[in-house]
């Protein structure tokens, strides 16, 4: 009888053990959103950013308060020491200002009174601003997005006037600046270019600006090294073709599209919808450490869009690709350059981007120049659609080829739609 017992266990514990691997072997995968610590730990793709390293100003201005203007843009020289400078300093005191709104007022401060303007293109909520900035003390809510901080001088027995903008207010601040402050940062403009403005909005140069185009050999990132990071375990993935000729991998919950005639990558994780409210901040934090860990950066990065809507639901962070000074603008929406992620709640739902990366080293390299002066506000003022245009600054066009790429010199013409074109 007691043989009996013992051979009914051992049989009961046999097949319990045959259960428990059937079950982790052919087991669906779990259902619920992925955390960012639950992926595989895999080899980093690329290299790995801070958030204040995607953060700074698509230009700064300088106003030398005699009707004339010099644009610096990043990696300028001037622009990096003024850049650097504003973010030792304490701006606090912030109150919301009614002195100055008028159009004709904001004319005259920047025809006739010395002054530094930083301008971002898309926006940054406080919330983030103060990541780069010594923001203390109350501060506006995040309903509102920082466009531009703009900080003058009337004359040296005045204190410095310190206003941060943003599209229905002006918000006053005290900062730790004096006049001399001021007269330094506007003195870099000797030896640069002039620019001219008509409406404080589009600066345009006096004469044509000198750039350098850029051939420089790519490298691909492979589906291997994505999905290796992308899914929790990459050995339940599948994949089969699309008829539009790209290749599709899932793990059953997950998905990752792959363009090959693009290089561009569209992975998919279709999180639950959440009533809660979101916080930008979180959301940002989120993104970049998610393409810190999933494929990283390999350049300099710029943070093209902040979203300051919806307040529930996703929202879409952009962040564009810069070489030398200037931003990569490809003719297609999913061209080289760009990373794009949606969030909710912290979690990622999509991430598209391109899966080619520059080489560190340079084949050739020209000087050229696009078009300035008459020429180019000729060519803007013939444009039927003129009105519709919201900024237009220098950019470099790339042209992928075999083996490497050309970085050619445009201009990048932006407009409300959020289209933009690109002219030499």
């Amino acid at each position: 009888m007691m043989g009996k017992l013992k051979s009914i266990l051992l049989t009961l514990l046999i097949i319990s053990s045959l259960v428990q691997t059937y079950l982790l072997v052919f087991g669906e995968p779990r259902q619920g959103a992925t955390k960012q610590n639950e992926y595989v730990e895999a080899d980093a793709i690329g290299t790995k950013v801070s958030i204040d390293e995607l953060l700074f100003p698509e230009n700064i201005i300088l106003h030398s308060g005699k009707e004339t203007h010099t644009v610096l843009y990043p990696n300028n020289r001037f622009y990096s020491l003024i850049f650097e400078s504003l973010k030792k300093r304490t701006f606090d005191s912030f109150r919301r200002s009614a002195s100055v709104t008028a159009v004709a007022e904001w004319e005259e401060i920047r025809n006739k009174q010395p002054g530094v303007e930083i301008r971002f293109n898309a926006g940054i909520p406080f919330s983030v601003l103060k990541t780069l900035f010594l923001l203390k003390g109350d501060l506006p809510l995040d309903n509102e997005l920082v466009d531009r901080i703009w900080i003058y001088t009337k004359d040296v027995k005045e204190d410095v006037k310190t206003y941060f903008l943003t599209e229905y207010n002006t918000y006053e601040a005290r900062a730790d600046l004096n006049n001399k402050d001021i007269e330094g940062y506007v003195g870099f403009n000797e030896l640069q270019t002039t620019y001219h403005t008509k409406d404080g909005e589009i600066y345009l140069p006096d004469t044509p600006i000198e750039m350098t185009k850029f051939r420089i050999p790519y490298e691909p990132m492979t589906v291997e090294q994505f999905t290796k990071t992308l899914f929790v375990d990459p050995r339940n993935t599948k994949n089969f073709g699309n008829r539009d000729g790209s290749q599709i991998y899932t793990d059953g919950k997950r998905g990752l599209q792959i363009k090959n005639d693009q290089m561009w990558m569209s992975y998919t994780d279709p999180i639950p919808s959440v009533e809660s409210r979101n916080d930008v901040k979180e959301n940002l934090n989120s993104a970049v450490a998610f393409v810190n860990q999933h494929g990283g950066w390999n350049g300099q990065f710029a943070v093209k869009t902040i979203p300051q809507n919806p307040m529930f639901g996703r929202q879409q962070f952009t962040f564009r690709q810069y070489f030398d000074s200037y931003p990569i603008m490809s003719e297609r929406s999913e061209g080289f350059g760009l990373i794009k992620l949606v969030l909710q709640k912290g979690v990622v739902a999509t991430y598209d981007r391109s899966m080619l990366t520059l080489g560190s080293r340079t084949l050739e390299r020209s000087l050229t120049t696009i078009r300035g002066g008459k020429s180019l506000d000729d060519w803007l003022a013939a444009s039927p659609k003129r009105s519709a245009i919201i900024a237009v600054y220098p950019a470099y066009q790339p042209v992928v080829l075999e083996k490497y790429m050309d970085l050619n010199p445009v201009w990048a013409i932006e407009y409300r739609d959020g289209t933009y074109e690109l002219m030499k």
